[in-house]
Order: C-alpha cells, then sequence, then structure tokens
C-alpha cells in the first residue's frame, strides 16, 4: 500500500507540474486557469478513487471516461493552443513527445 501511496503522489505531482507548464506557457487568463485547475482535480481524483476504492474495473472505465469528456469540455480552447503547438514542433521532439506519454499511460495502466 506504501508504494501505491507513493506511486499515486508521484502521478499527481506530475500532472499538476504539467498543467502549470501548460498554464504558463499558454499565458491563461484567471477563468482558462480555474478551469485547468478543476480538470486536474478530477484526474486525479480518478486516481485516488481508482487506487482507495474496490469498485469493479468496469465502473472505472465509465467514470474514466466521464472525467475526460467533462475534461476537454472545460478545456477545448486550451487544448487547441496545445494541439497547435504540438504541429510546431520539430519531427525528433514529436517522436519524443508520443513515446514519452504512451510510455507513461502504459506505465499507469499496467500499475493501475
Amino acid at each position: 500500500m506504501n508504494f501505491t501511496l507513493i506511486f499515486s503522489i508521484i502521478i499527481s505531482a506530475f500532472i499538476v507540474f504539467k498543467l502549470k507548464e501548460i498554464s504558463t506557457r499558454n499565458n491563461l487568463n484567471v477563468a482558462e486557469n480555474k478551469r485547468l485547475i478543476i480538470v486536474s482535480g478530477l484526474i486525479i481524483l480518478f486516481f485516488v478513487t481508482n487506487i482507495t476504492l474496490p469498485y469493479p474495473q468496469s465502473l472505472y472505465w465509465f467514470i474514466l471516461f466521464g472525467v475526460l469528456l467533462v475534461s476537454s469540455i472545460l478545456s477545448i480552447d486550451i487544448l487547441k493552443k496545445e494541439f497547435l503547438r504540438f504541429k510546431t514542433l520539430k519531427p525528433k521532439e514529436i517522436v519524443v513527445n508520443i513515446l514519452f506519454y504512451s510510455l507513461f499511460f502504459t506505465s499507469i495502466h499496467l500499475y493501475i
């Protein structure tokens, strides 16, 4: 259980760090910043409930899709800005980003 707690804290810290980086990179206003905080809170809450509560796996998939839907609706304009930034990267940086995030999500999925 201690490793699970440490792993969830590391994931939460990484999510907060990346969203803070997105906020400063895009010079978000107060309303967009609040929406980004809500999105990060939803994602972190999902990870915490997935680790701590013993519900069936199908319920967690339903909750995950709900969290992703609400998060994308709240931050669609921020996602557009990040996608435009992603398209301007060099091909090597694009490949590194895709590989890193796919490895990150795969390791989270395998562990949780």
